[in-house]
């Protein structure tokens, strides 16, 4: 029989990261096909950014050059990484890609395409996992600012508007604000994106990607806040804004804008940030 060594000794860490990674790639997927039903009005019906997103960490992973075996603890992380994987819970996933990602960035040299693939692995987990978390903890606070917001904004523009809470109305028609349409939900679709494409042009930040960054995620919040401005104005306005051909047209919209700026941002060269 052969042993860990002799197993590792016929590929390298970074195949076996590949192979990892490869396999949450399929459970992410798999996970997504089975568990669907996310409205239209989100951009995760779409799902550009996290297809973005895995080519990115298989391309960086891919690219790194290490050649060195995988060690007897590379094997174990591998394999409570999968363990954890095959939970029947949808959060395993997220939890284990979380951890692949941890292990994966400290075991790599600053400024190398391992830590880059592990970096963007860690914001697809942030995305689908730890940033809804969070942001439930802030979500009455967050869905208030949204409707006083967009309510300020009816009201000085077209008039007749009030709104309470999350509760937007005027002559008889009435919007709520929840989860799925707050200005802030897909903030964290912004930072994959950002993260992705940054990652594949240079594997360590420099100065301007930060500035790109927080653009990328204001440029999100002004569009979620626009669509949400539209879809209040009425019945017809709603049905087209929510339901209709316009929600189409606003994630592709929101896609392109979106990537547009951290392709710009991507594209510049410069000193690293240190």
């Amino acid at each position: 029989m052969g042993s860990i060594a002799d197993a590792g000794a016929q590929f390298s860490r970074r195949e076996l990261f590949i192979w990892l990674a490869s396999i949450l790639c399929a459970s992410a997927f798999a996970q997504s096909m089975t568990h669907g039903g996310t409205t239209a009005l989100s951009l995760e019906s779409i799902g550009a950014f996290q297809i973005l997103g895995w080519f990115a960490v298989l391309r960086l992973l891919y690219l790194q050059t290490s050649s060195a075996p995988p060690s007897r603890r590379d094997f174990w992380v591998a394999g409570v990484v999968g363990a954890i994987d095959l939970l029947p819970s949808g959060k395993a996933t997220w939890i284990a890609a979380t951890l692949a990602a941890l292990y994966i960035y400290a075991g790599n040299e600053k400024g190398s395409n391992g830590r880059a693939g592990a970096a963007v692995l860690g914001a697809l987990s942030v995305q689908s996992l730890w940033g809804p978390t969070l942001f439930s903890l802030f979500t009455v606070y967050l869905l208030r600012a949204d409707a006083e917001l967009v309510g300020v904004a009816l009201k000085l523009t077209r008039g007749g508007f009030d709104w309470h809470e999350n509760v937007i109305s005027t002559q008889g028609f009435t919007v709520g604000i929840y989860n799925d349409c707050s200005s802030f939900h897909n903030i964290s679709l912004a930072a994959l994106c950002w993260i992705s494409l940054t990652k594949l042009h240079r594997p360590t930040f420099i100065r301007s990607d930060f500035k790109f960054g927080a653009a990328a995620c204001l440029a999100m919040i002004a569009l979620n806040a626009a669509r949400l401005y539209a879809i209040s104005l009425g019945r017809e306005s709603f049905a087209y804004w929510h339901d209709g051909a316009g929600a189409q047209i606003f994630a592709v919209t929101a896609s392109f804008v979106i990537a547009a700026i951290c392709a710009w941002g991507a594209s510049i060269d410069g000193a690293k940030h240190e």
